[in-house]
């Protein structure tokens, strides 16, 4: 039984409600992140806690847990090393580059690279829009009806709840709208913003699961567009369509806040 599917199911049969991140959304992104590096899913909750502590946990948590998982990372690809396998991790330790291997130091930036930005990024996505479609039934119920729409589905949803802010360093100094940049200051470019531009959408704050324009930023774009879009793409996709294929119409519980 696929990722997904075992995911879903096991939600099922376990209860009426759940907290959508915690019980579906980061497993699955977990599971599928385990699966492509060769890894059996034992270790899932383990990972999942070291990346919530190095993304949101105080100082020594996050000292703690990036120390961790760079030694996660070192020790499977020195197995690797020792013992090939059909994984991606083994792919990273006999890549070539001009004609030389992947230095130690090469192999770990990506293996965290992968790590970090194909784990939280895409269960966070797929928490946007589970949410979306609690809140909007004709939707859901559309989409649960014709899963061929989902693939478009996504990209307006990409579009509308981009997870993921650019970071960008001044090479010089200026001036843009008023505010000051010098060289060497960080910029942060609201994706979400832009994605929502008037000038550039018909009316972008409504979010229309047919729309075709999908010229929005949620990866980046030019030679800085995310190396792994199309798998999250996949992953987002998969895992909406096993949820609506698996679990009956839904909406979030209201709470009474005080």
């Amino acid at each position: 039984m696929d990722v997904q599917e075992t995911t879903a199911s096991d939600l099922i049969a376990r209860s009426t409600r759940c907290d959508v991140m915690k019980d579906f959304a980061l497993p699955f992104t977990v599971k599928v992140y385990l699966g492509s590096m060769g890894l059996s899913n034992s270790g899932s909750d383990e990972l999942i806690g070291r990346v919530s502590d190095l993304l949101h946990g105080n100082d020594v948590k996050r000292t703690e847990a990036a120390q961790s998982i760079v030694s996660f990372i070192d020790e499977l690809a020195a197995s690797r090393r020792k013992q090939s396998a059909a994984d991606f991790t083994t792919y990273i330790v006999q890549a070539q580059v001009q004609g030389r291997s992947l230095t130690d130091e090469e192999v770990r930036g990506i293996g965290v690279l992968f790590l970090i930005a194909g784990l939280d990024t895409v269960a966070a996505a797929l928490g946007f829009d589970l949410a979306y479609l609690a809140r909007n039934p004709e939707d859901q119920e559309s989409l649960r009806r014709e899963p061929t729409r989902i693939a478009t589905a996504v990209e307006e949803l990409l579009r509308a709840y981009s997870t993921v802010q650019i970071i960008r360093v001044a090479t010089k100094d200026v001036d843009f709208e008023g505010v000051s940049m010098r060289k060497g200051d960080f910029v942060s470019c609201a994706t979400m913003i832009a994605n929502r531009d008037p000038a550039e959408f018909m009316c972008p704050d409504t979010i229309d699961l047919a729309r075709q324009d999908h010229r929005y930023i949620a990866f980046g774009y030019g030679p800085h567009l995310c190396l792994g879009a199309n798998l999250a793409r996949l992953e987002i996709a998969v895992g909406i369509n096993e949820w609506l294929t698996r679990i009956p119409t839904f909406r979030i519980k209201e709470v009474w806040r005080r």
